[in-house]
């Protein structure tokens, strides 16, 4: 926690973390387990195509 040196570097990382976290943490008590697997798969598939279009723009 360091780095956090001013609470506007805290907002910044918590406001990008915050929904970040929520997106690969369904709601796993009401899932069972193969609609659980399709359901991260479609997340981490969402989550790469995401990322890779920031990193090529």
């Amino acid at each position: 926690m360091r780095c956090f040196k001013s609470p506007g570097h805290a907002q910044r990382f918590l406001s990008a973390f915050g929904p970040i976290s929520e997106h690969f943490r369904p709601k796993r008590h009401r899932l069972n387990a193969s609609d659980y697997r399709a359901f991260m798969q479609k997340r981490f598939q969402t989550w790469y195509e995401i990322t890779i279009e920031k990193v090529v723009a």
